[in-house]
């Protein structure tokens, strides 16, 4: 993903069950918009993700998430990243801090978004929830 600034739901037979809990464990103030596995793929993607995207979440989940929200221009640069932070042993300096990236929705429009991603390991998996984050 192409970061501009830096400021200091369902489940689904794509992800196993271990990770689902791994997601609702680690933070149970909030739920995830969409959590996405270490091939890229989407998991999991609720109504929250459904209604900004306009992808509704039996055409996300199962699709690369590159493909759906990241601007065709920045798409290299997210896959390369996804790559790296793999290979690296699971270190990224894009984890866990409010990040304001342009998204795309799936009428083609770019927009600004505040999110969060975090990064979890469970005994077979790696997956990145993603959260919306508000002023």
């Amino acid at each position: 993903m192409i970061v501009q600034q830096v400021s200091p739901g369902e489940s689904n037979s794509h992800m196993n069950k271990s990770s689902q809990s791994t997601v609702r464990e680690a933070d149970t103030a909030r739920t995830p918009a969409f959590v996405m596995d270490g091939a890229g793929k989407v998991v999991q993607w609720t109504q929250e993700a459904e209604e900004i995207f306009g992808w509704p979440s039996g055409e996300a989940v199962g699709r690369k998430l590159s493909e759906l929200i990241i601007p065709e221009r920045n798409r290299a640069a997210h896959e390369a990243g996804l790559s790296h932070f793999m290979s690296a042993g699971g270190r990224g300096a894009l984890l866990n801090r409010k990040l304001n990236l342009v998204m795309r929705h799936r009428d083609g429009r770019e927009f600004t978004l505040a999110i969060t991603i975090g990064s979890q390991k469970s005994a077979d998996a790696r997956i990145f929830p993603t959260y919306f984050e508000r002023d």
